[in-house]
């Protein structure tokens, strides 16, 4: 009990106390300090004994998604709007361990609210999709079981992620328990979609955004398909997705550690998602092959709009302390060397998915 409401409480209480005038470094010290403790509790919760609460889980799955919404909170874009950006992070710590479909979509409504609040004057388009998105999944979460109520949420969730790709971090997880021939054919036209689009768009603005959301489409097809071996698949890429996210964002324009960051986006191997992408094909290969007749080309096209933007391999004096290397070692510890005990944390956590 004490680590969900730690885990919850830490942005809230950050946000409050950023919304009071700080000195300028004091507030970055703040913004970087709560969203390193947040991943020390939420990586604490493994070893926390389960404590049935109401509303709430602390099952391996949501401990997982908590990790990863952390993991993602560490390395913000830049130190703009902290308040916002807490208070999306305590919504998604709360989507992503709640236990009640409204509960979650609510906490989602919260996060999406938070996270636009500071690009309303250049992204208000942005609301009308995030409020159908919302509304879509509502509607989806309090209909009776069925493929109607599976589609609506998961179209729900794919505009969230559009609107909003702050949420990109615990979106998969949340259509997981929605997984069918539904996630497989929604997934697969988010990969074949976003292919299309960095191939037609060039600014960084929407390029690099359809990069990410095509990859976590191939997440979603490895949920949809529901067998063991591509849920694991879809959980590795899920984890190096956002190890690389991080170092990208952490990683300065024209040095190695840049090269090897953007490399790692498209899934050029042997860097980055590459070893999860690689999973997630090994799976669709041995189930349903001719699902790769659309998800080949559409990763094809996610790696080629990378490789025809990579920076000269350069090494500048910014790599030599830059912090995107620890992301980029995680990245590379997780998808060739995963430590056994790891491996068997995930294992158990296939064990645990929704069926």
């Amino acid at each position: 009990m004490i680590g969900i409401a730690a885990l919850l409480g830490l942005p809230l209480l950050a946000a409050a106390v950023l919304s009071v005038r700080l000195p300028a470094w004091v507030r970055i010290w703040i913004d970087c300090s709560t969203g390193a403790l947040v991943l020390v509790v939420a990586l604490g919760l493994i070893w926390l004994p389960p404590d049935p609460m109401p509303l709430l889980r602390h099952d391996g799955l949501a401990v997982f998604g908590a990790i990863l919404v952390a993991a993602a909170a560490v390395t913000p874009r830049s130190f703009d709007a902290p308040v916002a950006r807490h208070l999306a992070l305590g919504g998604m710590l709360l989507a992503a361990i709640s236990a009640e479909p409204l509960l979650t979509d609510a906490a989602l409504a919260g996060a999406t609210a938070a996270a636009l609040a500071p690009c309303l004057r250049s992204g208000w388009h942005r609301v009308p999709l995030a409020g159908a998105g919302l509304g879509l999944l509502l509607f989806g979460s309090i209909l009776p079981p069925a493929p109607v109520a599976s589609g609506c949420a998961l179209l729900g969730l794919a505009a969230l992620a559009v609107a909003a790709p702050v949420l990109l971090p615990v979106l998969p997880l949340l259509a997981l328990w929605f997984a069918g021939p539904e996630l497989v054919a929604l997934a697969l036209a988010s990969v074949v979609g976003c292919g299309l689009g960095v191939s037609l768009w060039r600014g960084a603005a929407v390029r690099l955004p359809l990069i990410a959301l095509g990859q976590a489409g191939a997440i979603g097809v490895a949920f949809g398909l529901r067998t063991p071996d591509a849920t694991f698949a879809g959980l590795m890429l899920a984890i190096l997705l956002v190890l690389n996210e991080a170092a990208r964002t952490l990683a300065k324009r024209g040095g190695l550690v840049g090269l090897l960051a953007a490399a790692g986006s498209g899934g050029l191997p042997p860097f980055g998602l590459f070893p999860g992408l690689a999973l997630v094909i090994l799976a669709v290969a041995q189930h349903a092959p001719w699902l790769l007749l659309a998800l080949l080309p559409g990763l094809a096209a996610l790696g080629w709009a990378v490789v025809v933007r990579l920076p000269s391999p350069v090494f500048a004096p910014s790599d030599r302390w830059s912090a995107a290397w620890i992301p980029l070692a995680a990245a590379l510890l997780v998808g060739w060397f995963l430590p056994e005990p790891v491996a068997g944390w995930l294992r158990a956590l296939v064990m645990e998915m929704p069926g």
